[in-house]
C-alpha cells in the first residue's frame, strides 16, 4: 500500500497548510492565538490522532 502525501502552503497564509493523502484532502493550521486562521487542525493535533489512529 503506497499512498502519496503532498503538503502544500497557502499563498497568502501564514501557517495554513493543505494536506493530499491519496484520494483525501486535509488542511492543516494554527489557532488565532498562535498567528494562524484556525480553518484546521494544528500539527499537534494531527500527530495525536494519528497516534490514537
Amino acid at each position: 500500500m503506497a499512498t502519496t502525501v503532498t503538503v502544500r502552503s497557502v499563498p497568502g497564509e501564514r501557517f495554513t497548510q493543505t494536506v493530499a493523502a491519496g484520494k483525501h484532502q486535509l488542511i492543516a493550521d494554527e489557532p488565532e492565538s498562535f498567528g494562524g486562521s484556525d480553518r484546521g487542525p494544528g500539527p499537534y493535533e494531527f500527530l495525536l490522532a494519528a497516534l490514537g489512529a
